[in-house]
């Protein structure tokens, strides 16, 4: 047997030691108490009155809680991030004190279930049902985002904010109502969410008022679980659940369900990202719809053609993206990831609740 020299030694120790750091864990939560860890979580989109954070017996482990996020009447209007987050005083360092909390609504922008057409083809926006005069009244009293929308989602404190071209993996175990109530107008519907902050200014100068929606987006319109992966403003339906109506194939190559999120493109207008795809053998997602599931994102945002995207379903591979992810970067400041998770729909009126049992975020080996 060939005997390694010391010099050899210490490399390959070298080695496994920056392996092993490479993939570091960054934050695990699986609510062994029954309350928020504000070292890690902000919940200022949290109505803490009306609908705070619950936390249920996990009856699969005796010492551990199910955390709730649910959205309901009270949630109509949104919610502003106040108070402003705070992160305790011993998770504060220097290195960390780079990010701008920026708070404007994101555009919920389109969605990809509004006919039932065995042929997919770009929808023109659909109007919520529910967002009638008494509705917009209630909105407008509530005086939080004026949108007709409900929103309850944690994000995280910022010092675990990473540059987005630095890879993570994401992974959380969650499950959703067995039944909702509308599952045919594809109210468009918001469980997990990556955004990027800040981006460049051009979009603020051509489209006045408008804030940036997710790079990539983990969505639950009519009940659907789904995943959408942008390239600027071209949105890409990347894996589904099975869709009522729909025959959906997965192909390898350029994604095939894209559409323009432009707001000039509301009538309905196909694009065609600089993304690649590939699926593996089995790529339809389960429901979460009263099951539990366990998502994995590998998430690499950037425009530079080092980006990426993995999905992973119970340990099953989904899909890996590829190519210009997210928006144009602003030169003078790197953006940053900003993760959120919970529930951001369009109006529907009832009231349904987001279980999370545990969700770590690691470092992603290069």
């Amino acid at each position: 047997m060939r005997r390694l020299t010391p010099v050899a030694v210490f490399l390959s120790l070298f080695a496994a030691a920056i392996s092993s750091a490479s993939a570091a864990e960054l934050l695990y939560s699986d609510f062994s108490l029954p309350v928020l860890d504000q070292r890690q979580w902000c919940s200022c989109q949290i109505d803490d009155k009306n609908t705070p954070v619950t936390f249920s017996a996990n009856p699969a482990e005796k010492k551990d809680y199910v955390a709730g996020i649910t959205v309901n009447e009270s949630s109509l209007g949104g919610k502003k991030c106040e108070p402003a987050c705070e992160v305790p005083q011993e998770t504060v360092t220097t290195q960390y004190n780079f990010v701008a909390d920026v708070s404007r609504p994101e555009f919920l922008g389109t969605n990809f279930f509004a006919k039932a057409k065995p042929i997919w083809a770009p929808t023109a926006g659909q109007p919520d049902r529910y967002c009638n005069d008494a509705a917009w009244s209630r909105v407008k009293a509530a005086n939080q985002e004026n949108e007709c929308i409900q929103r309850e989602e944690l994000r995280l404190q910022k010092p675990f904010f990473r540059r987005s071209d630095v890879p993570l993996v994401y992974s959380f175990r969650f499950r959703m109502p067995k039944e909702v109530l509308n599952d045919k107008d594809s109210i468009r519907w918001i469980t997990a969410q990556w955004k990027q902050e800040p981006i460049n200014g051009k979009y603020g100068r051509e489209f006045a008022g408008w804030s940036p929606s997710p790079f990539l987006a983990q969505r639950y319109d009519d009940g659907i679980l789904h995943v959408t992966v942008q390239d600027d403003m071209c949105r890409c339906l990347i894996a589904s659940a099975l869709a009522k109506g729909s025959d959906l194939a997965w192909k390898n190559g350029t994604p095939q369900y894209c559409q323009s999120i432009r707001p000039e493109d509301s009538d309905g207008k196909g694009c065609t990202p600089d993304l690649n795809v590939e699926y593996g053998r089995d790529p339809i997602l389960s429901t979460p719809a009263g099951k539990w599931v366990e998502m994995r994102y590998r998430v690499q945002a950037g425009r530079d053609g080092k980006a990426f995207i993995e999905i992973h379903q119970d340990g099953r591979f989904i899909a890996r993206v590829t190519g210009k992810i997210g928006y144009e970067p602003d030169p003078s400041s790197p953006p940053m990831t900003k993760f959120k998770i919970g529930q951001y729909r369009d109006y529907i009126p009832s009231s349904d609740t987001l279980e999370l049992d545990w969700i770590r975020i690691k470092t992603a080996r290069n």
